[in-house]
């Protein structure tokens, strides 16, 4: 009988322990996801109209862009297309947010995605970025990073402006951190 109380409280006290081990892991992890409040711009200076390139993205920013029209069209808009100029500046402001290791609109020099567009030639008369980190990488789903998009009114409100018509998406990472980057225009 003994032998059996302590074989049970034994089973007990890894049991506890598991549950201890579990609790703090999921709890208290260090996964994050954040977003940056919307930049968007009305500007009536438009520059020549730049010919589209043909939009390359990859399998995860493809994902971000189809969901993004998902919910365009779930709110009665229609969808915006992709453009491979948008995915170029969309891809400088990722890289450049990885590589320097910051998380704003604006780069330390003080510019920010509207002089990234105006010096590759895109014309637009409304525009928009919205930003989204997460660290580690991996944290970084597409359905994490449109959720927290959406319950972001000034994200939500760039997602949701029918105005736009193209987006460029691109997504930068080492092995801590995750960037993705969404441009639109009309």
């Amino acid at each position: 009988m003994r032998k059996n109380i302590k074989v049970l409280l034994l089973v007990l006290c890894v049991a506890a322990l598991s549950a201890t081990v579990f609790i703090t892991t999921t709890a208290f992890s260090t996964q994050s996801i954040d977003v940056l409040g919307a930049a968007v711009t009305s500007d009536t200076n438009l520059t020549s109209e730049a010919l589209p390139k043909a939009a390359t993205m990859n399998d995860y920013e493809n994902q971000i862009a189809a969901m993004i029209n998902n919910v365009r069209v779930e709110n009665g808009l229609k969808q915006i297309a992709a453009d491979g100029l948008l995915n170029e500046v969309a891809g400088i402001r990722s890289q450049d947010l990885i590589n320097r290791n910051y998380f704003s609109h604006y780069t330390p020099e003080g510019t920010n995605v509207f002089d990234v567009m105006r010096s590759s030639g895109v014309s637009f008369r409304y525009a928009g970025e919205n930003l989204a980190q997460s660290a580690p990488a991996s944290a970084g789903t597409v359905e994490g990073f449109l959720n927290a998009w959406m319950n972001s009114p000034t994200h939500r409100d760039n997602i949701l402006r029918a105005q736009y018509t193209k987006i460029g998406v691109s997504m930068a990472e080492i092995d801590s951190r995750r960037v993705v980057t969404t441009v639109f225009t009309n």
